[in-house]
């Protein structure tokens, strides 16, 4: 008992929650929770006070008292206000120990003339070699003293914060808890309020269940109806909308300050490998027709695609907290109050039917892990501290989505896994939208120009300005030419050493294929071998028989050996070895070995490809143009295992359009790029794939612009192409 009541609780707060959502299953209108001094350990009391439905003896007595009744598991349905219960496992009452040594329960049933009165001391559960049915507990039916229109909650709760339209309170429960367990200070009458102020959804209007904290004098600053800030009325960024079981998504999302508003109608599908991914509409509708129609033991492809969390309703609401001024201008409060009422209510909480899941949206609940993303990209991702967040689940419909026994906490299982993928999406929405808004994106001051990374320095402006106030000054333009010689050479350095990192990059996003390629070969050398062995140690073969059965494993072994020699020699450009000058090659060769490395993974997804065949001799470096290749293939690979198998197709040509100048066009038949999307892509850290770091296409431009003076251009594409791209290269510089 005290592991249920006591001990599996974790603070105050939530023992107070579970009692006052005891009063919810009830259907009460009211609750007041009020406090009794001196609050002091053994002293003082918490009244917990609300006008439902009450209970009978035999209720107390069978139900009330009987740890893990399945009464509220069976009927999930409150009654006449058709509330969905929050408690099922039976045991939330007992949170009741918690926060006192002694409980007086006193309850009377609707449309009873009777009210029941119990006492319960604690203390008794403290002696561990007691059975429950040595525990003495005082029960008794009386007339009411309590529960009456007279003296009850009519009378005591606060008159200027009476209902409209309030029931009378000739029924109810009080719950009595003297001497209290814990020291009640400001800082847990704090955890309280805050706790209490988020139980019910901040952004939904509650008019049939009010909650009133009545705090002893010495704190009577907390007494108050339980209501949110009013700062939360007036956020720069807003997101709202549903997601419904099979992952469809209606969210809107909205920039405050520009009235930018962005629909997102298409929806969410697993693949087995990368989890969740976004599609846009058309492509999410037609993956569905091409899978939906499947069956197998009875469930479809489609089926299997779709995430496991259930429906969701979502609103985000976003703050820039270095630009809080509407909410100033608003509030009239100054920006560190704004800042403390943020603070308090930061965080993406979970509500099941109206009430919180805890301990979602906590302070230092982090359950996004929204800062830690937020230290790999600070200027474009939001913190915790920026978002008060409301996701909305039912038990009914989000059966995956279940508590964990301490009641703090979902199970973390493949549905909660899914909840943190689509919200972590749909954050990286408005972030995009947001960085946009802020003049650093799509439309953005730091788009009007391309930036050449290592363009050489040129200072012939201050030379000039130099022969013009001081043309004898030749220290002077020795010094200048000496800092431009030096800071080019270092251009020329830092160069080298971007390659090679360049190509460490992509080869740690291949050891995986390499692993892949190398392994079977290498099976079957060892196999060849062992079987060779045993030819020999077996004595069955002898002779002229054993050497050709030998001959046979040996050519075997060779022909896996040359094998492995492709594979090694498709991967070793990009293994970070200094390199020379660069060489004539063929580009067709090059981009049929960036296509090699990935061989194993093209079949897999039974893609059709068609390369170019020609010999078109450049002066290029071997392992940046495979980079370059490489990335935009990984790209096309991710995307393409999102179309029917039978539309996957991929397609490279070679052209020399003019003198030292030779395009190539990549193009493949996957979902393509949406056009809100399109100015982005080449942006680093924009990426619409899940967990995408954004550097890929970045790194690729900077290659192409900068180590061979051409472009990387995304096309508008035709009939049924997804992306197309061209890669112009003139001389290696």
């Amino acid at each position: 008992m005290k592991t249920l009541g006591s001990e599996l609780i974790s603070n105050d707060a939530v023992a107070a929650i579970e009692l006052v959502k005891n009063a919810y299953d009830a259907e009460a209108s009211r609750v007041l929770i009020k406090f009794v001094g001196p609050l002091l350990p053994g002293q003082g009391r918490i009244d917990i006070f609300d006008d439902g439905a009450g209970m009978s003896l035999d209720v107390v007595r069978g139900a009330w008292m009987e740890p893990a009744t399945p009464s509220k598991r069976q009927n999930t349905s409150s009654g006449s206000k058709g509330r969905r219960v929050l408690g099922e496992k039976g045991i939330g009452r007992f949170a009741a120990m918690r926060l006192a040594s002694e409980l007086e329960l006193i309850t009377r049933a609707r449309g009873s003339d009777q009210e029941v009165y119990g006492i319960f001391d604690w203390s008794q559960f403290d002696d561990e070699q007691k059975y429950l049915d040595e525990v003495l507990i005082l029960t008794e039916q009386r007339k009411p003293q309590t529960i009456r229109s007279d003296v009850g909650l009519d009378a005591i709760w606060p008159k200027r914060e009476v209902p409209v339209e309030c029931p009378p309170s000739e029924q109810g429960t009080l719950l009595r808890m003297s001497k209290l367990a814990q020291v009640w200070d400001a800082e847990r009458f704090r955890l309280i309020q805050r706790g209490l102020s988020r139980l019910i959804s901040p952004f939904k209007e509650n008019k049939d269940f009010r909650v009133f904290l009545q705090a002893s004098e010495e704190f009577s600053e907390f007494s108050s109806e339980i209501t949110p800030p009013v700062v939360l009325n007036y956020p720069h960024y807003t997101v709202n909308g549903t997601i419904d079981p099979q992952g469809k998504c209606n969210l809107t999302l909205e920039v405050k300050a520009t009235g930018e508003v962005r629909s997102v109608t298409g929806g969410y599908v697993r693949e087995e490998k990368d989890g969740l991914q976004y599609l846009e509409n058309d492509v999410y509708l037609r993956l569905k027709q091409a899978t939906e129609s499947q069956p197998e033991n009875g469930i479809t492809e489609w089926q299997k695609k779709n995430p496991t969390c259930g429906p969701l309703q979502i609103e985000l609401r976003i703050w820039d907290r270095d630009d809080l001024g509407n909410v100033i201008q608003q509030t009239g409060s100054n920006v560190q109050t704004v800042r403390a009422d943020l603070d308090a209510f930061a965080g993406i909480n979970i509500y099941r039917d109206g009430f919180r899941v805890l301990p979602y949206g906590e302070p230092n609940n982090d359950w996004l892990r929204l800062d830690m993303r937020r230290v790999q990209n600070p200027t474009k991702r939001l913190s915790n501290n920026q978002i008060v967040g409301h996701i909305s689940i039912t038990a009914d419909q989000n059966t995956g989505l279940k508590d964990q026994s301490n009641r703090e906490g979902l199970d973390e299982n493949q549905s909660y896994s899914d909840l943190r993928e689509i919200m972590k999406s749909i954050l990286s929405m408005i972030e995009d939208l947001r960085k946009k808004a802020k003049g650093t994106g799509e439309s953005g001051k730091n788009d009007n120009h391309t930036l050449n990374l290592f363009a050489p320095l040129d200072l012939s402006p201050i030379r000039q300005h130099l022969e013009t106030i001081s043309p004898k000054d030749e220290v002077a333009k020795e010094l200048i030419n000496n800092v431009e010689r030096s800071f080019n050479r270092q251009v020329e350095s830092l160069k080298a050493v971007v390659a090679k990192y360049h190509a460490l990059a992509t080869m740690g996003q291949l050891v995986d294929r390499l692993l892949h390629d190398g392994r079977l070969p290498l099976a079957k050398i060892r196999k060849e071998a062992l079987l060779g062995h045993e030819d020999i140690a077996e004595g069955h073969l002898t002779g002229e028989t054993l050497l050709n059965r030998l001959a046979n494993r040996l050519r075997v072994i060779d022909g896996q050996g040359d094998v492995l020699t492709t594979v090694f020699r498709r991967y070793e450009p990009f293994g970070g070895r200094k390199r020379g000058r660069p060489k004539q090659l063929y580009l067709e060769k090059i981009i049929g070995d960036a296509f090699g490395v990935c061989a194993s993974q093209i079949a897999d997804l039974k893609i059709g490809t068609s390369l170019p065949t020609g010999q078109t001799l450049v002066r290029v470096d071997e392992a940046e143009i495979q980079e370059v290749i490489v990335n935009l293939l990984q790209n096309s690979l991710y995307w393409l295992q999102f179309v029917d198998v039978a539309h996957r197709r991929i397609d490279v040509t070679v052209s020399r359009t003019a003198q030292d100048h030779v395009e190539i066009i990549f193009s493949d038949t996957g979902p393509g790029i949406p056009e809100e999307n399109r100015a982005r892509i080449f942006e680093p850290y924009f990426s619409t794939k899940k967990d995408g770091v954004g550097l890929g296409l970045a790194i690729v431009g900077e290659i192409i612009m900068d180590y061979y003076g051409g472009k990387l251009e995304l096309l508008d594409s035709t009939g049924a192409s997804g992306a197309v791209f061209r890669i112009t290269l003139t001389k290696r510089v």
